[in-house]
């Protein structure tokens, strides 16, 4: 006969249920599910839920003996964890190979590989990787920082947990009140400073399984078990308002920090409400809900990397993430089946626990050799072709080389020259890194010109003078409030140093308007709000009677074109699968606002080369052999210099 397991002893199917609600919102959060723009905080749930029912198991056990078997407890987390990950880490290195191009496949054996050493929030961090970041999607692993953050959770906590919960239920509570204040006090600050630190970072989310570990002690145990119409409401309310936290949160506010609050104390409070039948344990139970529940693990290791890869393969349409999501059931239901319930029940193993350390042991070193093995074939399948293409996107313009391109928090303007001393006349180039991408260009016909080239650039931050409250910063993910005082500041010294004969604005014109060309979501200005802000930026420089030549953006293709050739030429597909419909990578209504502008501005004109980097119906990602765009909106180096004559015949002729 094969002993009750200790979390079988315990099994709480509401516990269950919300872990299905919990992995459910992710997964339709990622799939995207139209309006649940919180599904993310799926994430917190499991964080919550972690943190009580570890700490439920242990504190019993120190209740019980006075001490911790921590050969069992690493050796179940090992028979849980490590089976399922191991195969979805195979199985996603293998395809990667040949959906993915070799760069990618680089960066995918990285990630597998600090994944498999529980160090993947760490990598991603170091990469300075924004989780909700459009480039994100191109990483299989991404999903893999919040099992990583658990596994270094499960790592000081037993000890923590056996340190202070020997000496008395009052210093243990203490003890646990001072990690929830303290951790959250650190991703309070960080989400305003470091947004990414808090949110990859263990220390600032250990508040979120402290917390559930807190209302896992006798105290709150107690209150639980005591009948009461209070906990009946306190329960409904607790459920209904993590089900709102799905739809009313979005990756546009400042994340962990206060609005973490929401969904991990509903959690907290509804793991506190326990199972009454009459509670929401009644919907929790419900047999579709135990389903997912059990297998939320496996679903959330298989959803990710099913969902990168199809989506390379077949698109992200609605219709095609409802075949990853059945894809994603099927597979997880299998590896449950075959993988994680076999393992976990093994009598074999439960009957010494230092063998499913070994297990654990040998798991983990499979995977990092996985990781290492797939990282060489792609170095090794990496020909001159790929290699090019790599090279040409990776360069970057001379003023972001140079250090003249101010970064996201950089408060002040940095004024950079280029060009011969013995100049004839003087430009300036004001913007985003939308400017940025022409200086090599820029600075080149400057040379040949006899002019000097001054640039004031500044990472996202727009020239015309929109609402504060609507500059907003996708790597910060908060507002950039300092944009409005560095523009200031730039044509305060503009105007008081450097005595132009010509001013040239260029900036992400689409990418800050409403429409389908940005991903600024509800931060994102009306074209008149853009149209106001151009004119008053233009206005305030006018005074100076010069030339000011504004650059229409140029198209924005809106999907990364370097991994798509990449991809086609590994994959054998032509170049043009990776071009873009011209009506899809401009917007007209932007255009002609601009100009409105520019028309109604004295000594003001507009420079427009979208014909020469599109065709009348088409913007190729190659033209005349180079490769157009760097990312999904930027012009790389070699192609600004391919327009390089016909910029400086439009600069001659508006000067």
């Amino acid at each position: 006969m094969q002993p009750v397991s200790r979390a079988a002893a315990h099994f709480r199917a509401d516990v269950e249920g919300l872990r299905a609600i919990a992995v459910l919102s992710v997964v339709a959060f990622h799939y995207g599910v139209p309006s649940v723009t919180g599904g993310f905080v799926g994430v917190d749930v499991f964080f919550v839920i972690s943190g009580y029912l570890i700490s439920q198991l242990l504190l019993r056990e120190i209740a019980a003996t006075g001490k911790l078997d921590f050969l069992g407890f690493y050796g179940r987390r090992a028979k849980r964890l490590l089976p399922a990950a191991l195969a979805v880490t195979v199985a996603t290195l293998t395809i990667g190979y040949f959906v993915l191009a070799p760069f990618e496949q680089k960066g995918m054996a990285k990630s597998a590989t600090a994944s498999a050493l529980y160090a993947a929030n760490v990598w991603l961090l170091r990469q300075s990787t924004n989780y909700f970041a459009p480039e994100s999607s191109l990483n299989p692993f991404l999903h893999t920082w919040s099992l990583s953050v658990e596994e270094q959770f499960y790592l000081f906590w037993p000890a923590f947990l056996l340190l202070v919960g020997r000496i008395s239920q009052k210093v243990l509570l203490i003890a646990l009140l001072i990690v929830v204040f303290g951790s959250f006090a650190a991703c309070f600050h960080l989400t305003y400073g470091k947004q990414a630190w808090a949110f990859y970072l263990a220390p600032p989310r250990a508040w979120e399984f402290g917390l559930g570990a807190l209302i896992a002690t006798r105290p709150f145990e107690d209150w639980m078990r005591q009948p009461g119409s209070s906990r009946l409401i306190v329960g409904w309310l607790s459920f209904a308002v993590l089900i709102l936290s799905f739809f009313a949160i979005d990756g546009f506010m400042p994340f962990p920090g206060v609005v973490a609050i929401v969904p991990v104390f509903a959690t907290a409070l509804l793991l506190l409400t326990g199972d009454d039948p009459a509670g929401p344990s009644a919907l929790l139970r419900m047999r579709p809900f135990q389903f997912f529940g059990a297998r939320s693990y496996a679903i959330y290791l298989w959803h990710w990397p099913i969902a990168v890869l199809g989506t390379v393969l077949v698109g992200g349409t609605a219709l095609a993430h409802c075949l990853f999501f059945a894809m994603t059931v099927v597979l997880s239901s299998l590896s449950f089946a075959w993988l994680e319930r076999p393992i976990r029940s093994s009598y074999w193993l439960a009957q010494r626990s230092v063998r499913s350390i070994a297990m654990g042991g040998a798991l983990t070193l499979i995977a990092t050799v996985a990781g290492v093995l797939s990282f060489t074939i792609a170095q090794y399948v990496t020909d001159a072709a790929q290699a090019a293409i790599v090279a040409s996107t990776s360069k970057f313009s001379l003023a972001s080389e140079s250090g003249c391109l101010a970064g996201f928090t950089t408060p002040k303007p940095i004024r950079c020259v280029f060009g011969p001393s013995n100049y004839t006349k003087t430009i300036v180039l004001l913007g985003d890194s939308h400017a940025d991408q022409w200086t090599t260009a820029l600075a080149a016909i400057a040379e040949q010109k006899g002019w000097r080239l001054i640039t004031y650039l500044r990472a996202s931050c727009p020239v015309a003078d929109i609402p504060i409250s609507k500059v907003y910063s996708l790597r910060l993910r908060r507002l950039s409030t300092q944009c409005a005082s560095w523009r200031e500041q730039a044509i305060a010294k503009i105007k008081n140093q450097d005595t132009p004969d010509a001013i040239l604005l260029a900036q992400f014109s689409s990418g800050n308007v409403k429409g389908p060309f940005t991903n600024l979501g509800p931060h994102a200005v009306s074209v008149e709000t853009w149209e106001r802000g151009l004119f008053r930026a233009l206005k305030e420089l006018e005074p100076l009677g010069v030339k000011l030549i504004v650059l229409r953006d140029n198209p924005t293709p809106y999907h990364p074109v370097g991994n798509c050739l990449a991809r086609a030429e590994w994959r054998g597909l032509p170049f043009s699968t990776c071009s873009r419909s011209l009506s899809l990578t401009i917007s007209d209504e932007v255009f002609e606002a601009e100009q409105r502008v520019v028309s109604s501005i004295n000594n003001a004109r507009m420079i427009d080369l979208t014909s020469s980097i599109c065709t009348d119906l088409v913007c190729p990602a190659i033209r005349d052999g180079i490769v157009v765009y760097r990312d999904a909106n930027h012009l790389t180096v070699d192609f600004t210099l391919l327009l390089k004559d016909r910029l400086a015949a439009d600069l001659t002729a508006a000067l």
